[in-house]
């Protein structure tokens, strides 16, 4: 997420909040997409989570459809963070097998698939 707050500048929040009262749905469309966690950063959002719920139910289509596009952002970000977490060294890693005396060690599967490519070998000739 560094190179994008890098990228876009920090909107002004204050705005932001004062816009999402306003009469014109464009303005409140476009001002509760800067709410979005990818523009104003995981503390804003989550201080204006509230006001973004409540702009879900909004009687324009524009500014509901933008509701959720934050709340989509806000879950993609959530989930990255989830998974970047669970792949941190010293973490058990996904998909990797636990120590069980069912399973074999690598060094006793590599060995059983050079025996059997062995023995299709021989079978060959």
């Amino acid at each position: 997420m560094g190179k994008r707050e890098a990228r876009w500048a920090r909107p002004d929040i204050k705005d932001i909040i004062a816009d999402l009262q306003v009469t014109d749905e464009v303005v409140r469309g476009d001002s509760v997409r800067g709410l979005c966690p990818c523009h104003a950063g995981w503390d804003v959002f989550e201080e204006h989570v509230s006001d973004v719920l409540r702009l879900l139910k909004d009687p324009s289509r524009e500014v509901r459809r933008n509701a959720l596009h934050v709340f989509e952002d806000a879950a993609r970000i959530q989930s990255a963070r989830d998974l970047s977490y669970s792949l941190e060294p010293g973490e058990e890693k996904i998909g990797e097998k636990r120590v069980s005396a069912r399973f074999r060690s690598m060094e006793d599967r590599i060995q059983a698939r050079r025996d059997r490519q062995m023995r299709r070998r021989r079978g060959r000739h």
